[in-house]
């Protein structure tokens, strides 16, 4: 039988740079939590992270050398540009639902929670979500995220005396 060389695709070699982003970030954030612990790397707590940014490092080199097999750069990089385009131009409501959710999350993370109370932070983040992916009534949100809020605060820094961010 005859082996054949399957070319990948250009969702494929996006996906592969991306990975290798991930993984860069994982391993980065590995080593300044092993700087900080100040303990041997067998017992610092980077060691989980670094092994998984490790694993995923290697999985996406392979995906991206896998891609670039038997083909041109040119090719490919006219292929991934169409992938790109076609993406963001998608009519799916799933492709919108998903930069939106990515978008929602990444204010969550980085805007939200750095400059904001958690009662405020978490109340925006969960309004916010609910109302773009249309789960209820502007009353039922309102009801909903105060209960939920309310509810972690109570369950956290009241019953179990824990600091909340």
């Amino acid at each position: 039988m005859r082996d054949v060389i399957r070319t990948g695709s250009a969702g494929e070699f996006f996906s592969s740079i991306v990975l290798l982003l991930v993984s860069a970030f994982v391993l980065h954030q590995s080593f300044l939590i092993h700087a900080d612990a100040r303990v041997a790397l067998a017992v610092s707590p980077a060691l989980l992270p670094l092994f998984l940014g490790n694993c995923l490092l290697v999985c996406s080199i392979i995906l991206l050398v896998r891609t670039l097999r038997g083909q041109t750069a040119g090719a490919l990089a006219c292929a991934v540009g169409e992938y790109t385009k076609q993406w963001f131009q998608s009519k799916e409501t799933d492709s919108l639902r998903i930069l939106g959710g990515i978008a929602i999350l990444g204010s969550y993370i980085f805007i939200f929670i750095p400059f904001f109370e958690f009662w405020l932070s978490s109340s925006l983040f969960l309004a916010l979500l609910m109302v773009f992916l249309r789960a209820a009534s502007f009353v039922k949100i309102g009801l909903l995220t105060v209960g939920a809020v309310g509810g972690i605060i109570l369950l956290f820094q009241v019953l179990f005396k824990v600091s909340l961010p």
